[in-house]
């Protein structure tokens, strides 16, 4: 499957579904999901997951259940995903990230389905105030969160000037998701972080998908080889992706310096006594060029501000 890999990798999307086309081989279908998904086919992606659920479940059970549970959130399936719980949770045990995925779910649905019925409360001239004025940055947070689908073409004029605005960081990040989300072809301007990117959202790959990201994810967890590190590892590194945000973090499925630096940034946390020596001696790592990336994402991490009530 390289050449599925490098054409989603190049964004080639309308190949990739030529060249899967009524293919049933799990392999091919998680690259014609990822594809749909880029253009924005979410029904049509959710369908597919469905129908071929039991085997891309076998194939890579973390990647389905989050895929299945995130379009199902957007799609406003909320019963459906009552439905999907209790599927995958009647499987057996396949292991303690599923285990863990599906004791968060529970409360996931809940909050999403929440989310929406709240949603159904805003007038538009209700959105467009609190996006232009709003001062805490929670309520803008949760609004973003319920405009999806078509609401986001409606008030792409609104994100735009939360792009280049003066809000939170993550504000402003949530709001060009929203644009990438629904592949928004025109050209934005976006300061964060003291840079101005001139970018189009389509064009953008969404941050924590993608083989290069699933498989470094997996890649970074069995390096690891502790959970509790494993498990801090990974959300330290979901925390930078989101931080430094339409830049890349994650290019390739093994990165051992990547992985080194967020595995010792990981036991730094948990004060453990364990060193980085034997990841040094068998990638032919440099002491300091570790030390740079975890001092570099560390400081990301902790220079993202705290959001205004």
């Amino acid at each position: 499957m390289d050449s599925l890999k490098s054409l989603l990798d190049r964004r080639q999307y309308d190949l990739i579904l030529s060249l899967t086309e009524g293919s049933v081989d799990p392999e091919a279908l998680v690259y014609r999901i990822s594809a749909l998904l880029a253009q924005g086919k979410g029904q049509e992606a959710m369908g597919l997951i469905t129908l071929h659920r039991e085997k891309l479940f076998a194939f890579n059970p973390v990647l389905t259940l989050r895929t299945d549970f995130e379009l199902r959130f957007i799609n406003k399936q909320f019963e459906e995903a009552y439905d999907d719980l209790k599927y995958f949770s009647d499987k057996p045990y396949v292991s303690q990230e599923v285990e863990e995925l599906l004791r968060d779910l529970p409360g996931l649905i809940r909050t999403n389905e929440r989310n929406q019925e709240l949603a159904k409360r805003y007038a538009p001239e209700d959105i467009i105030r609190i996006l232009r004025t709003s001062q805490d940055d929670y309520e803008v947070l949760s609004l973003l969160n319920y405009l999806q689908g078509s609401s986001v073409a409606q008030y792409a004029a609104y994100l735009k000037e939360i792009l280049v605005s003066e809000r939170h960081p993550s504000v402003k990040t949530y709001a060009l998701l929203l644009l990438v989300s629904t592949g928004y072809g025109e050209e934005v301007t976006f300061h964060k972080n003291g840079k101005v990117y001139h970018l189009v959202p389509k064009k953008l790959s969404p941050p924590y998908v993608g083989e290069a990201f699933n498989g470094f994810a997996r890649y970074l967890e069995a390096l690891a080889t502790d959970p509790s590190v494993g498990s801090i590892a990974l959300s330290l590194l979901n925390d930078y992706i989101l931080d430094v945000y339409p830049e890349t973090v994650v290019a390739a499925a093994e990165d051992p310096l990547l992985a080194t630096a967020l595995i010792h940034l990981a036991r730094t946390y948990l004060r453990s006594s364990l060193g980085i020596e034997g990841y040094l001696e068998r990638y032919h790592l440099k002491t300091e060029d570790v030390e740079a990336l975890s001092a570099k994402i560390e400081e990301a991490i902790k220079k993202a501000p705290t959001l205004r009530i």
